[in-house]
C-alpha cells in the first residue's frame, strides 16, 4: 500500500473512514490534511463500488455519504482551487509544467460537482425508507464517479502534492493553514 492509500492512524478497517472527520490539528500541516482527505475520498469511492455491487445502500450509509458530499467535498475542492493550486502556480518552475495539469484538475472538480449532485439526488429521493435500492443507472453513476475520482486523486497525490512539498515555502503553508481554518470556522 502506498502512502497515498494508507489509512490514517486508528482508522484502518472501519468501513466508513470517509465519514470520520480529519482531525482539526492537521490544519497546521495543510498538505497532510489534504492527503488524509484524499484517503477519505478513496474510502468513499470504495464504498460507492460496494453499493453498486450490492445494489442497495442502508439509510445510515446514505446519510454519511450525503453529508460528506454536501459539506466536506466542497471544502476540499475549495482548499485546492483557492489555496493549493494558486500558491503552487506562483512557486512552480517552468520545468514543473503545472498550469495545464492544474487546469485539468480544476475541470475535474467541476465535472465531479455535476456527478455529485446527481448522486445526492438519487440517494435522497426516498427519505423514509430504511435503504435505497439502486437501479442500473444509479449503479453506473456510482461506478463512474469512483473511477473518475480514482484517476483524479492519483494525479493530485502523484504530481501536485509531490511538487507542492518541494516548492511551497513555510509562509505558503501558514497562509494555506489560516485559509483552511477560516473556511471551516476553526480558530488558530
Amino acid at each position: 500500500m502506498s502512502t497515498d492509500e494508507a489509512p490514517p492512524p486508528g482508522q484502518a478497517g472501519t468501513g466508513k473512514t470517509f465519514a470520520e472527520p480529519v482531525p482539526a490539528t492537521l490544519l497546521d500541516a495543510p498538505l497532510e490534511y489534504i492527503l488524509v482527505d484524499h484517503f477519505r475520498q478513496r474510502s468513499l469511492c470504495a464504498a460507492m463500488r460496494r453499493f453498486a455491487q450490492q445494489g442497495r445502500v442502508d439509510r445510515a450509509e446514505v446519510d454519511a455519504v450525503v453529508a460528506y458530499l454536501r459539506r466536506d467535498l466542497g471544502l476540499h475542492h475549495r482548499d485546492e482551487e483557492e489555496d493549493l493550486f494558486p500558491l503552487l502556480l506562483r512557486r512552480a518552475l517552468p520545468e514543473d509544467d503545472l498550469a495545464g495539469a492544474l487546469a485539468r484538475l480544476a475541470e475535474d472538480h467541476r465535472q465531479s460537482r455535476v456527478m455529485v449532485e446527481a448522486i445526492i439526488e438519487m440517494l435522497v429521493a426516498r427519505p423514509g425508507e430504511d435503504s435505497v435500492k439502486l437501479g442500473r443507472a444509479g449503479r453506473k453513476l456510482l461506478l463512474d464517479y469512483a473511477a473518475s475520482e480514482h484517476h483524479h486523486l492519483a494525479a493530485e497525490n502523484g504530481i501536485v502534492l509531490a511538487i507542492a512539498r518541494i516548492r511551497l515555502t513555510r509562509g505558503d503553508l501558514r497562509t494555506m493553514s489560516r485559509s483552511m481554518r477560516d473556511r471551516r470556522g476553526v480558530p488558530a
